[in-house]
């Protein structure tokens, strides 16, 4: 696997966890878009795995195919 330099693999192992849940779901609380937001703009360490969920998520959102709920 290839990462996105700057970051630890613990925070790409959580991220990915998260961006899983997120998913099969179908919605995400403002907490963890928040993070995924920044995430975006940070330099944290993704797989590229990762980066293309990440990517898909976010993509998701916009098309309302996730809901964002307060948790």
């Amino acid at each position: 696997m290839s990462r996105v330099p700057g970051t630890n693999i613990r925070s790409a192992i959580s991220m990915g966890q998260i961006m899983r849940q997120v998913i099969a779901a179908g919605k995400i609380t403002r907490a963890d878009e928040l993070v995924f937001l920044r995430a975006l703009t940070a330099d944290i360490d993704l797989t590229r795995e990762d980066m293309t969920m990440l990517n898909d998520l976010m993509k998701r959102m916009d098309m309302g195919l996730i809901k964002i709920v307060d948790d």
